[in-house]
This record gives structure tokens, sequence and C-alpha cells, in this order.
């Protein structure tokens, strides 16, 4: 593992790659410290995982520069990263302790260290016992933690995990975040890209949040909570009553989905210094009816939604992206 001042562990800047079709990022940008774990949100379609292959060396980027452990990136540097992708890859007659043992050899160990290596995090979360175990007589909780132990066994310095908790029970993800602890510990750093939000606040250090295809915020999950918008949820069934009242106090309305019967779900946003009650007092001065209003937290998905709303479409190209060196 990394010890002493060390430089980033993964530096992108004016990161772009796009796609004959459309899509792709035009602007990623971020960097993580050893030690670190990074959120990497976004919705589907913001350019995740077209960031996370570049990173990978899977695709070549159009633009930008990436850079592990100080230098530009290279087949040598990415020999230590470990990778966990959405897409369930491993097969399933294989048994879990070979299987870790392979991938662990596909990253420089020798058969002995890979095999001692496999057999040592099996029975550190507890399938010791299922090592012979085909991967395909697993549960699909168990699978995951075994390509989980795939993307670790070989002692990497940066962990890229794409969905690692998908499948897992709460004992499991206890047992995932323990791993994670020892590993941070160590001096690795961790990036894992999740739609969890909660996930994402009680284990990261701070966050990335991509919108079409470009890094809009980048930083403590604090400074991103802080970010969140000030309003409500309201649910209605007079459309014309709540722009009337929202306006009256000086908001803005964003509908949030399709409307079920005569009711409506609507995100409202008020100034700073309108409080709640003032948009209750406006609601009812012009009899709105109202079937549910909730009040928007401070919190990371508030403010996940509020910046991705704020995102220019992905066709314009940053002025200033940097040719690949």
């Amino acid at each position: 593992m990394l010890t002493g001042a060390a430089p980033d562990v993964l530096r992108v800047d004016a990161l772009a790659k796009r796609f004959a079709g459309g899509g792709g990022v035009v602007d990623v940008s971020m960097r993580l410290a050893a030690g670190a774990v990074t959120g990497f949100i976004g919705v589907n379609g913001a350019g995740k995982s077209t960031t996370l292959r570049c990173i990978l060396g899977l695709l070549s980027p159009d633009a930008g520069r990436i850079e592990m452990f100080g230098a530009p990136a290279d087949r040598h540097a990415r020999r230590r990263v470990g990778f966990l992708p959405e897409e369930r890859g491993l097969f399933p007659r294989e048994r879990a302790r070979d299987v870790i043992a392979f991938h662990a050899r596909l990253k420089g160990l020798d058969k002995r260290a890979a095999f001692h290596a496999a057999d040592r995090l099996l029975e550190r979360i507890g399938l010791a016992e299922r090592r012979r175990a085909r991967v395909g007589e697993l549960s699909k909780g168990n699978a995951q933690r075994v390509q989980l132990l795939c993307a670790l066994a070989h002692g990497p310095d940066l962990l890229i995990l794409d969905e690692p908790f998908s499948g897992l029970d709460p004992i499991a993800q206890g047992e995932v975040h323990s791993l994670f602890s020892e590993f941070r510990a160590g001096g690795g750093a961790i990036l894992f890209s999740t739609h969890a939000m909660a996930a994402a606040e009680s284990l990261c250090d701070q966050v990335v949040i991509l919108a079409g295809g470009r890094t809009v915020f980048e930083g403590a999950v604090a400074e991103a909570a802080a970010a969140s918008p000030h309003g409500a949820v309201v649910v209605t069934s007079d459309d014309g009553g709540l722009a009337r009242a929202v306006a009256a106090v000086g908001g803005a309305l964003t509908p949030m989905a399709s409307r079920m019967g005569e009711a409506a779900r609507w995100r409202v946003t008020l100034p700073p210094e309108v409080t709640h009650p003032a948009l209750m007092r406006a609601l009812a001065d012009l009899g709105v009816p109202i079937f549910a209003f909730e009040p928007i937290k401070s919190d990371l998905e508030g403010a996940f939604w509020r910046l991705a709303a704020e995102a220019r479409p992905v066709e314009t190209a940053p002025a200033e992206a940097r040719r690949v060196a």
C-alpha cells in the first residue's frame, strides 16, 4: 500500500470522449488522494461508465489527461488498480477460490501467492467453507462478494467499483464496509460509482457529481449537501393554484412525475429567506388542496438533482480541452 506523502492516486483533467451516435463525456475532472473514498454519482447516461473505461484504458479519450500515482496512466500503473464492473463477468462453473486466484495472477501474483490471497480473503468475509463451490451455485450476494474479492486479491492501491453493493444484504454490506475501512487504512483509495445516495453519504470523504458529460461538483460530502435546494415537494390537483402561490413567494416549480389521477407531484424551489410556513400560508390563502407537503432535506440527493438540472447538454465541447498526452 501507499505510505507517506504521496501524489494523487488518480487525477483526471478535462477528459473528453464522444461517440458517433452521440453521448459520451466532454469535460470530466477529478482528483483522488491516498486513503480517500470518493463517490462517483450521475444519472444513467451522464457518462460515468465512459469515464471509468477511459481511466481503465478500455477506451482511448479524445482529449484530456489521466494520471495515476503521479505519472501518465499506462499498463504498469493500471496493474495497481482493482476493478469491479457493474456487469457480473464470472463463469458460473468456476470455483470461488480458483476464480479469485486467477484474477490475482492476471495482475502479476505468482500461483502460490494468488491462492494464499484467495484463501485469506474468503476467510475474511466468512466464505472459507464455500471456497470449492462453483460461482453458479452461490447466491447472488455471495457471487457479488466473490467478484469484489477478485478486485482485491492482488493488493491494489486503487479500487474502482461500479455499484459494489448491488445484491448484498445488510450483513454482507457491513462486511464490505469493513473491508473498505481496512483498505483505506493502508493508504488505498476507492472510487465507486453508485446510485445509492445514502451509501455515498455514509462512506465517502468526497463526491464527484457528473451531469451532461461534465463534472458539475467535486468536493466534500458536506459541501455538496449545502448545495441542496431549499423548498418542498408538493402533491396537489390544482396546478394553477400552486403556480400562483409559488410565484407569490418568489419560488420556482419543476414537475417530478406523470400525473396520478387528478394529482401531480411538484418540486418547489424557494428563495433562501422564504420559509416553508410562508409557502403553506400562500397555498392556504388561495385555497389550493394539498395531498402531500414534504420539505426538501439538505442532503446529497437534493444537491445532486439541483446540479444535474443545471447542467448543459453534452453536445457542446469545452473550449480549452487538451489533447491526450
